[in-house]
């Protein structure tokens, strides 16, 4: 699986290589930012310090990107984060991410667990908590803009997937799913999916790719 993955990243560093090509003037949404350029990779000493301070472990493609591609930069919308950002928001990665595929966080469930008459103070606490506790396990990887959020879960039952965040717009934290296979989404398959989504784009003129929110998986499928 390690050899197999690290072929894949490879296809990966080809698919950027031919989206930069493509993409001369930087027009695909976010693209100015990072002009598909690429952090330095992290060395195995660097990500174990990083999994020691938490008390995580980097589940295995994320960490071949980070060894093999960059630390974050080129990527879908606006790029790839760094490992050590999360763009202001919380989240304790020695805690399991409490959701799973069949029970996501929804917001608006949130909203009725709110006791009645609560002060100001009290209610942004009581949102603050439970805010708190549906981010613990996760590692922000991009942003859509407007407090949309990819994630990687690193910590729980969902080990390893690519799920959709956005409170902001009081939604809440979903599983994405591969569209092809319809099993939960890993990190090569969120990230390929935006590549060959862009390329196709630029090749035929027909656009593909909006946000991940297409890929929201149906919880009563």
């Amino acid at each position: 699986m390690y050899t197999k993955n690290l072929n894949r990243v490879n296809e990966i560093k080809e698919k950027f290589q031919k989206l930069k090509s493509l993409d001369k003037d930087f027009k695909i949404f976010g693209a100015h930012f990072h002009e598909y350029g690429f952090n330095p990779t992290l060395s195995e000493t660097q990500i174990k310090e990083f999994e020691k301070n938490h008390s995580i472990k980097i589940p295995e493609e994320y960490r071949l990107y980070l060894e093999n591609i960059g630390d974050g930069k080129a990527g879908p919308f606006y790029g790839i984060y760094e490992l050590n950002y999360n763009d202001g928001n919380s989240s304790d990665l020695s805690k399991p991410f409490p959701c799973t595929q069949k029970e996501p966080f929804k917001m608006m469930d949130a909203y009725d667990t709110i006791p009645e008459n609560l002060s100001d103070d009290e209610y942004d606490e009581f949102l603050n908590n439970i805010y708190g506790q549906a981010t613990n396990g996760l590692i922000f990887l991009a942003t859509e803009g407007c407090g949309m959020y990819s994630v990687l879960v690193v910590n729980g039952e969902e080990y390893g997937n690519v799920w959709y965040y956005d409170l902001a717009n009081d939604a809440g934290i979903f599983p994405l799913v591969n569209p092809k296979t319809k099993k939960p989404m890993r990190f090569f398959e969120w990230l390929e999916i935006w590549l060959d989504c862009q390329i196709k784009e630029q090749e035929t003129g027909n656009e593909s790719f909006q946000s991940y929110a297409d890929f929201i998986a149906d919880i009563n499928g």
